[in-house]
């Protein structure tokens, strides 16, 4: 277990319209205002379909399966964290059917809308590092010269 202590920084609040990409326009929004190192804050809204994936297995490294849930969704949850510009989400969605979650993927595309809050993280520059023992992608994280 690694703990990094951080600050925050700006925070930015913005709507994804009907047909946009759920994770390229929040990956599009960090990008546009810098944020490099962050957290998604909180996200809601409705989704058309929702594409995941998702660990089948116990072992390592873990089996893995992409699924899409045909919509309407009704998205509960996206909680991730931002390194080096890359989004690491995942998602939770519900219809009337059940409730699913995984890591959100491309092609989750926005029915009605989605509000996000997205938050800077300062002090630290973070990235994901291949862990020998796991052979997983580790967060990792580094002081910046913000600290």
């Amino acid at each position: 277990m690694e703990s990094w202590e951080v600050k925050l920084g700006k925070t930015i609040v913005f709507r994804c319209d009907r047909g946009e990409d759920l994770l390229k326009t929040i990956e599009s929004v960090a990008y546009e205002r810098k944020i490099a190192n962050g957290v998604v804050l909180s996200a809601i809204g409705t989704l058309e379909s929702c594409r995941i994936h998702r660990v089948t297995s116990k072992g390592l490294p873990p089996e893995e399966e992409c699924v899409t849930i045909e919509g309407p969704l009704e998205v509960n949850s996206v909680d991730g964290i931002i390194a080096n510009g890359k989004l690491h989400a995942h998602i939770s969605v519900s219809n009337g059917k059940g409730t699913y979650g995984g890591h959100l993927e491309p092609e989750s595309h926005v029915l009605y809308l989605a509000e996000i809050v997205l938050v800077e993280v300062v002090g630290v520059s973070f990235s994901r590092e291949l862990d020998k023992k796991t052979k997983l992608r580790l967060l990792k994280a580094t002081s910046s010269k913000y600290a």
